[in-house]
């Protein structure tokens, strides 16, 4: 079961269409490809870094005595892209102002949106219903039986 990372575009609400879901796992195709995997992910900066990187491990292997030297290391560099790369696209997202909404585990993408959006039309519909002009306040501001979190009430005291 994966954990899917839900983003939303910058200004967009919770049940936007436009929602990114990105599978916080091991990907296999990360793990062949690679390079063309961030490239494909729109992340062309290290899609292209590590395509160089990946050339440059084949002229190693090459060279004599290098190409265990470059089996492992190009084999570290698929378990990195495709163990980090999809955290890297959500992090990548969230410098773009993409706001992380939701982590929901499910067996596969179809679920995880099936959950996601089941929370979000609720969650909206229990906020329509009690807005914050219905609810009456005494003229202290503060209602009169709630409970306090911990050992003191602070309610706004300092």
């Amino acid at each position: 079961m994966a954990s899917y990372l839900i983003l939303t575009p910058p200004g967009a609400a919770a049940d936007d269409e436009r929602a990114r879901f990105i599978a916080d796992g091991f990907s296999w195709t990360a793990f062949f490809f690679p390079a063309l995997w961030l490239i494909a992910k729109r992340a062309w900066l290290l899609g292209i870094s590590v395509a160089v990187l990946q050339i440059l491990l084949i002229l190693v292997s090459t060279l004599p005595g290098g190409l265990i030297a470059a089996l492992i290391l190009q084999l570290a560099l698929s378990l990195v892209v495709s163990l980090e790369g999809p955290l890297f696209i959500a992090r990548k997202l969230a410098a773009e102002d993409w706001t992380l909404r939701s982590i929901v585990p499910a067996r596969n993408i179809e679920t995880a949106e099936e959950i996601y959006f089941s929370n979000t039309t609720a969650t909206a519909q229990h906020q329509c219903a009690t807005s914050l002009q219905s609810i009456e306040w005494p003229k202290s501001g503060r209602p009169e039986k709630a409970a306090g979190l911990g050992l003191f009430e602070s309610y706004g005291e300092r």
